[in-house]
C-alpha cells in the first residue's frame, strides 16, 4: 500500500461513519454526548487488527474475533443497537483486511458486551480461528446416489475405501486430492492423480476454494460450498 497510515485510518472511519448512518435510525447523532463512541471502538480495533498481524506468514494473517468489553453504563448508552454496531465495525475492518491483502480466516466477527471494568475504557480481546469452520463438496455429476461429504480441518477425496471424499468412478485415482484448512481458508491440492483435478474448468495443482467453486475429479462434479450456504 502506498497510501499513509493516516489516510487509511480516515478513508476507514469514514467508510464506517457512513455504514452507521445508513443503519441506524437517527444516525450516529443518536450515540453522542454519551459515552464510549462506536468510532472509538472502530479505530482501537483497527490498530488491535494491524499490530496482532502474524508477519511471518504468507500473506500475513490478521486477528479476525474481536470481543469489546464496555462498562454497564457504556454498554446500556448502545442499547438495542449494539449488534447492528458490532455487525458494521466487522464488515468495515473485513474490508480493510481485504485491502490490505491480510487474511482473515472464516471472515471478522466483532462482539460488543458489558462486563467492563471502568466506564469510558473500552476493554479488547483479539484472537484466531482456533479450529476449521467446516465446509461440504456436494457431488453434482458423475457418481451414482450423488453425495454430500462434510469438510473438516483435512479430507482425501480418492477411490481408496479410506478416503474421506470417496468416489467409485474409474476415472478417479485411488487417492486423488485432498482439501486441507488453514488460516486463509480451505486448500485444495492434487496428490499426484492419473487425470488432474479441475477447479471451474482449470487443471490446479493447489488452489485456494472460493464457495460455489465447482471440482472435478475423474468423471466426478463436486460444488464446493462454504459453512451457512
Amino acid at each position: 500500500m502506498h497510501c499513509t497510515w493516516e489516510a487509511i485510518n480516515l478513508a476507514f472511519l469514514r467508510r464506517l461513519e457512513d455504514a452507521l448512518g445508513s443503519v441506524i435510525d437517527g444516525g450516529l447523532a443518536r450515540l453522542d454526548g454519551g459515552g464510549v463512541h462506536p468510532l472509538e471502538i472502530a479505530r482501537r480495533l483497527q490498530a488491535e487488527m494491524t499490530e496482532g498481524r502474524l508477519l511471518g506468514m504468507e500473506p500475513p494473517w490478521a486477528p479476525n474475533r474481536y470481543r469489546v468489553r464496555l462498562s454497564e453504563r457504556d454498554f446500556a448508552h448502545f442499547g438495542e443497537i449494539a449488534a447492528q454496531v458490532s455487525a458494521q465495525i466487522a464488515r468495515q475492518l473485513q474490508r480493510y483486511a481485504d485491502e490490505e491483502d491480510w487474511a482473515t480466516g472464516d471472515g471478522v466477527s466483532v462482539r460488543i458486551e458489558s462486563g467492563g471494568r471502568r466506564a469510558g475504557v473500552i476493554e479488547v480481546e483479539s484472537s484466531f480461528d482456533e479450529q476449521a469452520p467446516g465446509a461440504r463438496v456436494v457431488v453434482v455429476a458423475g457418481q451414482p446416489g450423488r453425495g454430500d461429504f462434510v469438510i473438516r480441518e483435512q479430507a482425501v477425496i480418492g477411490r481408496d475405501p479410506d478416503c474421506d471424499v470417496r468416489l467409485d468412478e474409474a476415472a478417479v485415482s485411488r487417492r486423488h486430492a485432498e482439501i486441507e484448512w488453514n488460516y486463509e481458508g480451505y486448500l485444495l491440492r492434487d496428490l499426484g492423480s492419473s487425470n488432474g483435478t479441475f477447479v471451474n474448468s482449470m487443471e490446479i495443482d493447489e488452489v485456494l476454494l472460493e464457495d460455489g467453486d465447482l471440482i472435478e475429479v475423474g468423471l466426478v462434479q463436486m460444488r464446493f460450498r462454504r459453512p451457512g450456504r
